[in-house]
C-alpha cells in the first residue's frame, strides 16, 4: 500500500484576495483599453477581456452588459479628466501664449499617462452608440473652443499671427493627439516633448517667434526655476572652499620648507674648530692667533 511517508508536505496555496467592486471595475477598464487598442474595438471580445483578467465571462457580466458599456465609460472618464485639468488653465492670469503653453503641456501629460485609453478617444469614436456619439462630439468641440478663445485673444493683442483661428487649433491638436501612439516606442520625457511641441507651435503662432523665451518647463515660483542652477553653484562654492583650504595648507608647508633649507645652508658655511665645533660669531679661532704671532728672538 503506497504511503506519503518521506514526502515533504506542500504548503497550502494562499487564498486569492477578493477584489472590491471598484478595483475590479478599474481592472476591466484598463485591460479593455489595452485590448481595444491592440486588437481594435471590433477585434476584441468580452471573452478576451475575461481571459486576460482570469475570470469567467459570466462573472464579467456582473459588471458590464456589453463592450459598449466599457467604451462609453472610457470616453466619459477621459473627457471629464481633460475638461477638469486642461480647460481651467484658459482662465488663469497669464498672457495668452503662456496659457496656451500650459494647456498643451497638461493635455500631452494626460495622453502620456493613459495612452491606451486616449487611443480609443481618437480612433474608436465611430463605435459609440448614436446618442453617446453626438454627446462626445459636442464635448470635444467645446474643448477645442477653449483653445480657440485663447488663440483669438492672442491675435487680438497682436501676439499671435492673424491666421484662421480654427485652423491653427486643429493643427495644434494634430500634433498633440498622436503622442499617445508614438510614446510607446519613443518614450521621451514629458517636459522634452512639451518643449519641442510648444517651440514648433510658437515659431508658427507667435508674430515674432524669435522673441520666445523658452517653451517648457514653466515654474510657479522664480526660485523653482533657479533651483537646479543654485544647487550646482552651491556645490561649486563648496569645492572652491575646499581648494582654498588646501592651497593655504600647501602654502604654509612651502614656507616651512624654505625656512628649514635656509637654516641648513647657514649652518653648513661655518667651519668646525679642532673639537669639531664651529667658533662663535666674532671670535677668531686659536689656530688663527698662533699663525699671526711673531717668533721670539
Amino acid at each position: 500500500m503506497a504511503t506519503n511517508a518521506g514526502k515533504a508536505e506542500q504548503p497550502a496555496p494562499k487564498p486569492r484576495r477578493r477584489l472590491r467592486a471598484e478595483e475590479r471595475w478599474e481592472q476591466i477598464l484598463t485591460v479593455s483599453a489595452e485590448l481595444f487598442s491592440s486588437k481594435g474595438y471590433h477585434g476584441a471580445s468580452l471573452d478576451d477581456i475575461g481571459e486576460r483578467l482570469g475570470i469567467q465571462k459570466a462573472a464579467l457580466y456582473h459588471y458590464v452588459r456589453s463592450k459598449e458599456d466599457i467604451l462609453v465609460e472610457i470616453y466619459d472618464r477621459m473627457l471629464t479628466k481633460a475638461e477638469a485639468e486642461v480647460l481651467p488653465i484658459a482662465d488663469e492670469a497669464f498672457s495668452p501664449d503662456e496659457r496656451l503653453r500650459r494647456m498643451v503641456s497638461s493635455y500631452i501629460g494626460l495622453m502620456i499617462e493613459q495612452a491606451d485609453m486616449w487611443s480609443l478617444i481618437h480612433f474608436q469614436q465611430n463605435a459609440l452608440p448614436a446618442a453617446n456619439y453626438e454627446a462626445t462630439l459636442r464635448r470635444k468641440r467645446t474643448f477645442e473652443k477653449k483653445f480657440e478663445a485663447v488663440v483669438r485673444e492672442g491675435q487680438a493683442s497682436g501676439l499671435f499671427k492673424p491666421m484662421p483661428t480654427r485652423l491653427m487649433v486643429l493643427s495644434l491638436f494634430g500634433m498633440c493627439n498622436y503622442v499617445h501612439h508614438w510614446i510607446k516606442f519613443a518614450p521621451f520625457p514629458k517636459d522634452e516633448i512639451t518643449g519641442v511641441v510648444c517651440e514648433i507651435l510658437e515659431r508658427g503662432f507667435i508674430d515674432d517667434g524669435s522673441r520666445r523665451v523658452g517653451a517648457w518647463p514653466r515654474y510657479v515660483e522664480t526660485t523653482d526655476a533657479m533651483a537646479e542652477t543654485a544647487a550646482r553653484l552651491d556645490a561649486l562654492n563648496e569645492q572652491v572652499r575646499e581648494l582654498q583650504g588646501a592651497f593655504e595648507r600647501d602654502r604654509h608647508r612651502l614656507i616651512d620648507g624654505f625656512a628649514g633649507s635656509m637654516a641648513n645652508e647657514g649652518a653648513g658655511q661655518q667651519k668646525p674648530d679642532k673639537a669639531g665645533a664651529a667658533p662663535p660669531p666674532g671670535r677668531k679661532s686659536s689656530s688663527t692667533k698662533s699663525e699671526n704671532k711673531k717668533p721670539a728672538k
